[in-house]
């Protein structure tokens, strides 16, 4: 294997022996690169079959590239070593240990975010919490919480095993006590209906080892090695799953940047990170802190909002120093908007960008992309808003999501329940029968026979029948085949071209499918898994700016990057999901900004408003004065041009 391409650091790691390693690698360090170089090495130089490796990546989308850059280092053999993300790793293991888990021989539905926010609201009723949606009086409740946030407060408590820190939830009335028994109840629910979530997909795999030790120790044999990319964002039962899978061999790699840990909200810790020396004190620890991406500005920049965390030694690069960052100072929203789209026009006019795809629009909250969507699109600019989940609105998309679901899972019921007379069957009566009450897939016929006769009772047979044919052909298929199937099979396409807006309806399908094809994951199964973490997006068009959240950059880069809404409230936010301490809550958003800055490649826009109409449900605010983020008082002023 030629080593040449690669630093002298980096040859280190790629060259390391048996045992556990760390690397802590900042932004722009080629952390792929070396991944990909040690799974190389290890397969190419000392002969560890392919199969025996296990790498594990956060989405989708970075498994596919791990992959992508593998096949340049060892070609077909990259094919059978095991790339997944933790989600994928859980669902392929319910799958084979289904019957010991208590699901049968069917794999279990996977509920996205509305199912399970319904058995939410079924668990938090049987203990009598009401939530804030439901509760009709003008009086304070402190039992009123929202559904979203008593999910994400469930969400965290369930991923860390139970052992949170209540002063998390206090503010939300919430304590450890009342979050375990209705994480009881909400489990429950879920058993009942066959179905697993997030969090199931890391809780249960655990319950399996513990009940069955034999699986375990058929797993700790198939997989001799285990590496980790962006082990920062691990959980703790994410963290408690890789130690039992190494707990025999210890061959445990971890790649990760304690810098860039923001996601709190799904219940990520980087203190996990650190005390991986701690339990595996006999680990090789590697620093990769060369930036090869950004510009010796841009390294500075990001280095000066993460140096009060000092979490790992300060990236450093040997590229030019590169242009200023550009401060501004917007009036309002409507004034940012503008500037943003005003500049890039510019970039574009002077050729310092050749097509708006080399830029992108970062933002805190979804609720901020509006505006600068509308001043691009008023500028004949072509943009891509990652928070606009209008395809994933849309009825017919929901439909045929809906027999993807039943195609992995025949008895899905609410997935069933939307799709059973659609296209029309003459099931309306047995439709209705499913959506007031769960009724077992077995009482169908029955319940069809009861409600429209022999007639009804047919329609539905067939309809089992369909959806048999359906779950074989998803079986290892990846999910744009099974669509095409769907569409096929089912007489969906034929019904809704027959219908009067059937054509532009038709196009959301074709948008559908053009995601499906595109799509990183390697079967239904793991799609629909991303569909519920919200990474199953349409697909990037890299010609156009992108608009999107902070989290959602993360792992992308751009030459020209905006970060806007730098103000006090908003980066920081004034509802940090850490929810603990001021000092944490203050760190999660410091990380974020570090990530922020640090997508850039050359040149770096810092915006923020003097006054901002916040978002208030569907309407519109009242402007609000607005302080500069505290985090741009810590900039270097050499190294941005213009005045707070």
């Amino acid at each position: 294997m030629n080593l040449e391409p690669f630093s002298p650091r980096q040859r280190e790691i790629i060259t390391a022996g048996e045992g556990p390693l760390g690397i802590l690698a900042g932004p722009g360090s080629g952390k792929t690169t070396t991944l990909a170089g040690r799974i190389g090495y290890l397969v190419a130089e000392r002969g560890v079959p392919p199969t025996s490796i296990l790498a594990i990546t956060f989405t989708t989308a970075a498994a596919g590239m791990l992959r992508s850059r593998l096949q340049t280092v060892l070609g077909s053999a990259a094919t059978h070593v095991d790339i997944r993300t933790f989600h994928a790793l859980g669902l392929k293991l319910i799958k084979a240990w289904s019957v010991e888990l208590g699901f049968g021989e069917l794999p279990p539905a996977v509920y996205g975010r509305e199912d399970t926010r319904a058995l939410l609201r079924q668990a938090a009723a049987g203990l009598g919490l009401a939530l804030a949606s439901e509760h009709v009086s003008g009086e304070s409740d402190p039992w009123a919480l929202s559904v979203a946030m008593l999910d994400r407060a469930l969400e965290r408590f369930r991923l860390r095993d139970g052992r949170s820190d209540t002063r998390e939830y206090e503010r939300d009335g919430l304590d450890d006590a009342l979050l375990a028994q209705l994480c009881g109840a909400y489990e429950g629910l879920l058993r009942a209906h066959a179905a697993v979530d997030y969090a199931s997909m890391l809780l249960l795999p655990l319950r399996l080892f513990d009940a069955d030790p034999r699986a375990l120790h058929m797993l700790q044999d198939a997989y001799r090695w285990v590496l980790v990319d962006e082990a920062q964002d691990t959980c703790p039962v994410q963290y408690t799953l890789l130690q039992r899978l190494v707990e025999r061999h210890r061959n445990l790699g971890i790649i990760g940047d304690p810098l860039q840990s923001v996601y709190a909200f799904r219940g990520a810790d980087p203190a996990l990170l650190q005390a991986f020396t701690r339990d595996y004190p006999e680990a090789r620890v590697y620093v990769l802190d060369e930036n090869h991406r950004s510009t010796a500005t841009i390294v500075a920049l990001a280095n000066a909002i993460a140096a009060p965390l000092e979490s790992r030694p300060a990236s450093w690069t040997n590229n030019p120093a590169g242009p200023a960052a550009r401060l501004y100072a917007a009036s309002d929203e409507v004034d940012e908007a503008r500037f943003v789209a005003d500049e890039i026009a510019r970039l574009l006019l002077t050729g310092e960008i050749t097509h708006p795809g080399q830029s992108a629009v970062l933002f805190r909250t979804n609720a901020q992309a509006r505006a600068l969507a509308e001043a691009l699109r008023t500028r004949d600019i072509p943009v891509q808003v990652r928070a606009e989940s209008d395809l994933f609105a849309r009825v017919e998309v929901r439909d045929l999501i809906a027999y993807l679901r039943l195609a992995h899972n025949p008895t899905d019921g609410p997935a069933l329940a939307r799709v059973i007379d659609t296209p029309p069957r003459r099931l309306r009566g047995v439709e209705r029968a499913l959506r007031k009450s769960r009724v077992p897939v077995a009482d169908l016929p029955a319940q069809a026979q009861k409600r429209g006769g022999p007639p009804a009772r047919e329609a539905v047979e067939r309809l089992f029948g369909l959806l048999a044919e359906l779950h074989a052909a998803a079986r290892e298929r990846r999910a744009v085949q099974v669509l095409e199937t769907v569409l096929d099979r089912t007489g969906y396409a034929v019904w809704l071209a027959s219908l009067a807006d059937g054509p532009a309806r038709m196009q959301h399908v074709e948008a559908l499918h053009r995601l499906l094809e595109h799509s990183a994951a390697p079967d239904l199964a793991t799609w629909l898994a991303d569909l519920h973490l919200g990474e199953a997006e349409p697909g990037v068009d890299d010609r156009a700016v992108s608009l999107l959240t902070v989290h959602a950059a993360k792992g992308r880069e751009w030459p020209v990057v905006m970060v806007t809404g730098l103000e006090e409230g908003l980066l920081p936010h004034v509802r940090s999901p850490a929810r603990g301490e001021p000092e944490a809550d203050d760190a999660e958003e410091r990380r974020l900004t570090y990530v922020a800055l640090s997508r850039c490649q050359a040149l770096l826009y810092l915006t923020y408003c003097r006054a901002r109409r916040p978002a208030v449900g569907a309407q519109v605010g009242r402007p609000e004065p607005r302080r500069p983020s505290r985090y741009l008082r810590g900039l270097p002023a050499p190294l941005v041009h213009g005045a707070a």
